[in-house]
């Protein structure tokens, strides 16, 4: 203990205190290494404070209990100084890792009261109306939705009617050759043009209540082949029955049987129509009533009955 009363240094830290003992001594990092059989890089952390590099707690005791044999100074000492700074550098490590905390003041809590829950749900009603008006002002301003699902282009049928199809916006008025045509809930609808031989122009247009207005012209292209007269017979054929099928709003399968012989047997597409003759006799099947629409001998029966409804030889003759 004289070596370190008659030097009087002031000893900041362990590792401050390691380095002076070791100097005063005379002792090299290597002569120490071979005393004390600790690693040289050992001896060199231990004077660094540099903690990190050492190896666990226990390992480093055991290299103080050497030293202080070695270097005759207080085994105490230098295991109460280890273990201070130890734990201050732990402290350290804990709290640059710590999670910072926000201010619960910052997020202050909300009660919710029946007050508040009005202020809601007026401000609920206010963005409601404003959309609402948005969207009428749109409709205001724009024209309205018209699209013709049948016929989409040019047309050229052998038919003297044609089942035209499409779909507006909801709410709108549909005018065909401005003759206005029933629409439903959905904006959709279908209607029986009848068409004269040759070409037919279709002029559809769409109203909304606020007037603005959606056009579309579509040419139809009547084309009667020898037996296939539109709804009055010619004189060439006034002996002969003569029965139009015109099919819509659906496909429907059709077998005609013309005095004994089966003329037709096959789906007519919807919008579209066949004219068939006999000389005494005509059996229609229909495999979807609701879609098919007869005129015999110039006559117009109508729809022959419900969708999808299947009716077997119905008989046309004089």
């Amino acid at each position: 203990m004289a070596l370190f009363k008659a030097k009087k240094v002031k000893i900041e830290t362990l590792g401050e205190y390691l380095l002076h003992a070791r100097e005063s001594l005379n002792f090299s990092l290597l002569e120490v290494r071979k005393l004390t059989q600790i690693p040289e890089k050992y001896l060199e952390s231990m004077e660094r404070g540099d903690f990190a590099r050492l190896p666990a707690d226990v390992y480093v005791k055991g290299f103080l209990k050497r030293i202080s044999s070695l270097y005759r100074v207080s085994e105490e000492v230098l295991l109460t100084q280890f273990a201070k700074e130890r734990g201050v550098e732990r402290s350290l490590k804990q709290e640059q890792l710590a999670p910072v905390s926000v201010s619960s003041s910052l997020f202050p809590k909300i009660l919710i009261t029946p007050k508040l829950l009005g202020v809601i749900g007026i401000l609920l009603l206010v963005a409601v109306s404003i959309v609402y008006l948005l969207l009428q002002v749109r409709s205001v301003s724009s024209a309205p939705v018209l699209n013709l699902t049948f016929p989409q282009t040019t047309t050229v049928i052998n038919s003297s009617s044609i089942l035209l199809r499409g779909q507006a916006e909801p709410g709108s008025r549909v005018l065909v050759n401005d003759s206005e045509i029933p629409v439903d809930e959905n904006g959709e609808f279908r209607e029986i043009i009848n068409l004269s031989e040759g070409s037919n122009t279709l002029v559809v247009r769409a109203e909304n209540k606020f007037g603005r207005t959606t056009t579309v012209e579509r040419t139809v292209v009547v084309r009667f082949g020898q037996s296939a007269a539109p709804s009055t017979p010619t004189n060439s054929s006034m002996e002969k029955l003569q029965v139009v099928v015109v099919v819509g709003p659906e496909d429907a399968w059709i077998l005609a049987d013309s005095d004994g012989q089966v003329v037709f047997d096959g789906v007519i597409p919807a919008g579209t129509g066949k004219t068939f003759e006999a000389e005494k006799k005509l059996l229609l099947t229909t495999g979807n009533a609701g879609s098919t629409r007869v005129n015999f001998n110039g006559t117009d029966l109508g729809v022959l009955g419900q969708p999808g409804e299947v009716l077997s030889n119905i008989e046309f003759s004089r």
